[in-house]
């Protein structure tokens, strides 16, 4: 409840109807990025919820959109996935999506060592959300160019290839800004961005 307008001295309670997402993610830095990118959407609440999901092979698209509504299926509630890539164009688009995997085991080290030799070391990121909700699953996407830096360069910011990765425009890696800074610019704010102008037509 707000309160409003008076009538007769009396304040009016106004009634404002908060709409709770949950975003099933275990990483809590894309639930802070998530919240910096939808703060303004003031009857909009983002959750974290700890749910395991299937996972299956294919694309970021096929990957988020089983997942979302594998997880709507048992929650019976508003749900969010999200599914990232890092993709180097030298590498055919490597590690892609199979990112995560790649990160656990040679992680940015090892991306710098296969681009020893490369010239080349334009990359992007890719972001695919998946909602779903009693209406059925829609998919966003958002994705930011630029290149894999030359070492790994960080101010304890980001997590992930983000110390490796410099978006266009910038001299510095993603994990040299602040959250603030890359949530102005990055992939996952794109496709929110595309989420947020969905919800704001249905509020």
């Amino acid at each position: 409840m707000i309160e409003g307008v008076k009538l007769g001295g009396h304040p009016l309670k106004i009634l404002v109807i908060i709409m709770k997402i949950y975003f099933a993610t275990g990483n809590p830095h894309k639930i802070k990025e998530a919240n910096i990118i939808l703060k303004d959407l003031k009857n909009i609440e983002i959750e974290q919820i700890k749910i395991k999901y299937p996972e299956i092979q294919g694309t970021l698209e096929e990957v988020a959109e089983f997942g979302t509504e594998w997880i709507y299926n048992i929650l019976k509630k508003p749900v969010i996935v999200e599914d990232s890539g890092f993709f180097v164009e030298v590498l055919k688009g490597f590690p892609g999506t199979y990112s995560k995997f790649v990160q656990e085991t040679i992680g940015n080290e090892g991306i710098l060592k296969l681009l020893e030799d490369k010239d080349n070391r334009d990359a992007y990121f890719k972001t695919v959300i998946g909602y779903c909700d009693e209406n059925g699953v829609k998919l966003f996407k958002g994705v930011v160019k630029g290149k894999v830096s030359e070492t790994i360069r960080s101010k304890g910011y980001g997590f992930a290839y983000d110390s490796i990765f410099i978006p266009e425009g910038e001299n510095r890696t993603f994990a040299e800004m602040t959250p603030e800074e890359k949530s102005k610019i990055s992939h996952r704010k794109r496709a929110f961005e595309e989420f947020k102008k969905f919800l704001l037509n249905r509020i």
